[in-house]
């Protein structure tokens, strides 16, 4: 009995450090900018389309394959930022 709620203890606590890691390499790979941005379950995504997706992106989905192939990167970063402040969207790329 004790050794299970040690080893469910310890599964917790390796899950949210998981977590921790994983929004926090989120957020550094978010782009500067983005015109399109949008929340949906608890994080934001850029839905910007392009001819590729950008350098470190982990989920690349290919939007349209005809007349020329375009791409979207499907990686999100919570939209709640340190502190339960909400994360502002980046500037929008057209202006730069």
């Amino acid at each position: 009995m004790k050794n299970s709620t040690l080893v469910a203890i310890l599964v917790v606590l390796q899950a949210i450090m998981v977590i921790g890691i994983l929004s926090h390499a989120a957020d550094d790979n978010f782009p500067k900018c983005c015109d399109h941005c949008n929340s949906w379950s608890g994080y934001q995504f850029c839905d910007d389309v392009g001819p590729r997706c950008r350098d470190g992106c982990v989920n690349c989905h290919v939007v349209e394959t005809s007349p020329v192939k375009t791409f979207r990167c499907g990686d999100g970063r919570p939209v709640l930022g340190g502190q339960g402040t909400p994360t502002p969207c980046p500037p929008p790329c057209k202006k730069h």
